[in-house]
């Protein structure tokens, strides 16, 4: 049995060996075998073709590969350009914005000749008091002085409490430590009052101690009454929204809507000079026996 099993095993290996010359001879084309062409194209042609495969899907993929960095590339490009044209857009409609605010500034100096006028730039809020004081970026070397009124194209904004060289503060209509001259605009009533900040809603300051029968309704306009000393007459200060009787007395008050928007403020004008003569509230010194006087009560910047 192992005999035979010998026997066959150089029989193959003989035939294998048989078969590899064969190969090698077609493949020189010493000789032609026509049956082992066939063979040999039989056997060769799944392997050609499976590197065929193979290369073609090497050269796909480096297609591939290249095609997406070009198209990553491309993608960081157009984003890159995508933003800055963001960005210009955004820049654009600043100055759109811009350039419409002081348009309306600009109208308003027109048609208002009888003042002087100082555009400043809203720079920053007093952090002690966000609602009453704002800082703008003009100042003493500017022609700013304290006193002065500042307004909007809307109305007033309140005046200037403190100045530097390069910036100043001004007390806003809001803070309940300003007191404006007010005045009823509509013929029939012309009632005049004084105009303060309400501390418990800073957003509507109130007209007080207008007498119980004052002709003052919803929806009148309430401009300044030129009383004071620092605000000239005209000035439009805001819209009453509600009257509303005190309890126990003989007096009432007017709450009122600001005609600026305290919270958009980004440009004001400064009054550095009025054409108009602003009147004075005037001392009343009765004699009497101690040798005192008494003075009426004025709005903020009356004079002495």
């Amino acid at each position: 049995m192992v005999r035979g099993f010998h026997k066959k095993t150089v029989i193959l290996l003989v035939a294998v060996i048989t078969v590899f010359f064969l190969l090698i001879f077609a493949a020189q084309g010493k000789y032609k075998f026509p049956i082992m062409e066939q063979i040999t194209a039989t056997v060769l042609a799944p392997l050609e073709y499976m590197f065929s495969k193979v290369g073609y899907s090497v050269r796909q993929a480096g297609m591939f590969s290249g095609e997406l960095l070009t198209v990553y590339r491309d993608n960081q490009t157009l984003k890159a350009e995508n933003e800055k044209l963001k960005q210009e857009q955004i820049n654009t409609t600043e100055i759109m914005a811009e350039n419409a605010r002081l348009h309306a500034l600009l109208d308003y100096k027109k048609v208002s000749p009888q003042f002087d006028f100082i555009i400043a730039s809203v720079i920053a809020r007093d952090l002690s008091s966000w609602t009453n004081i704002i800082v703008i970026n003009r100042g003493s070397s500017d022609g700013i002085a304290k006193d002065m009124a500042v307004v909007t194209p809307q109305g007033l904004v309140g005046d200037v409490v403190s100045v530097t060289n390069n910036t100043a503060k001004v007390q806003l209509l809001l803070d309940p430590r300003s007191a404006v001259g007010g005045m009823i605009q509509r013929p029939e009533s012309r009632v005049t009052a004084i105009v303060e900040g309400y501390a418990t809603n800073p957003l509507t300051p109130r007209m007080v101690n207008i007498a119980r029968d004052a002709d003052i309704i919803k929806g009148d306009k309430v401009i300044t009454s030129g009383l004071g000393g620092i605000y000239p007459k005209g000035l439009l200060v805001g819209e009453v929204t509600d009257v509303v009787n005190e309890d126990g007395g003989l007096l009432k008050y007017a709450v009122l809507k600001p005609a600026v928007d305290f919270d958009r403020l980004e440009e004001v004008l400064v009054i550095v000079r009025s054409r108009e003569s602003v009147p004075q509230l005037p001392s009343v010194n009765p004699p009497n026996a101690g040798g005192t006087s008494n003075q009426v009560t004025a709005p903020k910047g009356a004079a002495p």
